[in-house]
């Protein structure tokens, strides 16, 4: 794929890699190197992106289109948790470039989309070559990591509180 300047704009404005500023000459280099391991993937409306519960090894950046992220309930029915647009700089699946894991939800396509990906052995390799990128955006990721866990645990709190009111009769 053609590099092209408007790249190291997407790329920096992406929260994991919002440290990095692309007018500052070494930053721009840094994102330059993470472009040159990127593929591009093409999905067209309807196609799975992710699937829940698979092993997963890369990051996906949209670059164009809409995707709808699901959820499993312990029923296996499906539901629909969010709506997101490549304008919203949106990413998945950052924790594949920390360990392979099962993925914790689905990404379909709703239109036609274009996704960026870097897996995590690309990028464990930048990261060698340059500790600063692996610091910042493991940090970044490590920050949205933590904040998913406090809603989960809130979430937690919550369920437990309405069940004890549940189970006191106090509904």
């Amino acid at each position: 794929m053609e590099f092209k300047p408007e790249y190291i704009e997407k790329l920096c404005k992406l929260e994991i890699f919002s440290d990095f500023n692309p007018s500052n000459p070494e930053h721009a280099e840094l994102m330059k190197k993470v472009f040159s391991k990127l593929k591009f993937k093409n999905f067209k409306a309807g196609d799975l992106i992710l699937k829940e519960g698979a092993i997963g090894d890369s990051l996906y950046i949209l670059h164009e289109g809409t995707v709808q992220i699901k959820k499993n309930t312990p029923g296996n029915d499906q539901f629909a948790v969010v709506n997101l647009t490549s304008e919203q700089n949106v990413f998945f699946g950052e924790v594949a470039l920390i360990d392979k894991d099962n993925r914790s939800a689905s990404v379909y396509a709703l239109t036609d989309c274009r996704t960026m990906y870097i897996t995590g052995k690309d990028f464990q390799s930048l990261c060698e070559e340059n500790y600063m990128l692996g610091y910042y955006v493991m940090y970044r990721i490590s920050k949205r990591i933590a904040s998913s866990l406090r809603r989960s645990n809130k979430d937690l709190l919550t369920l437990y509180v309405a069940l004890l009111d549940e189970v006191n009769g106090n509904s």
